[in-house]
């Protein structure tokens, strides 16, 4: 009984969701005026942080970054959760160019559709009379991912490699 009770905190904590990236600040887009954007269904994120391009390993703060798209933009220092709209399957391309003193780097993310489970694993175990045990693994809460425009979309995190001297 004891290696069950072990095994099923072990499922437990494996099975635990990545909350949102915390310590970072997050900024919001702006829609590029006179362009119409497609329907949002929602919000997604993109994390930026600025790296040393000969050290990929050496996170850089305080670069002054810019995301651009076809749809919006934001200017904002790294590290940052840059909040997009979700447009789903119409989600674009996002650019993002980072300088600091005479160093510069731009890279872009490429959004990728998500349907996944919301809501949290769920662990049960029961014992009943007789010494039987019994393991019960669900979900619980959550549904699946998808608006108007099809699955969600979700960006990687971008590690742009400031280069130049």
């Amino acid at each position: 009984m004891r290696n069950l009770t072990v095994m099923a905190c072990l499922f437990a904590a494996g099975c635990a969701p990545v909350g949102p990236t915390s310590g970072l600040p997050s900024v919001a887009t702006s829609a590029k005026p006179g362009v119409a954007a497609p329907l949002a269904q929602g919000e997604t994120a993109l994390i930026v942080r600025t790296v040393a391009g000969s050290d990929p390993a050496r996170e850089i703060a305080g670069a002054a970054c810019v995301a651009d798209s076809a749809y919006f933009s934001a200017s904002f220092t790294a590290p940052a959760r840059v909040l997009l709209p979700d447009f789903g399957a119409n989600s674009p391309v996002v650019t993002v160019t980072c300088r600091m003193d005479s160093a510069s780097g731009s890279l872009a993310a490429r959004p990728t559709a998500w349907s996944g489970r919301g809501g949290l694993p769920a662990v049960g175990v029961s014992v009943g009379t007789g010494g039987h045990v019994g393991l019960g693994v669900g979900w619980y809460g959550g549904s699946t991912s998808t608006g108007p425009a099809g699955a969600a979309a979700r960006y990687p995190e971008l590690q742009v490699p400031l280069t130049g001297a």
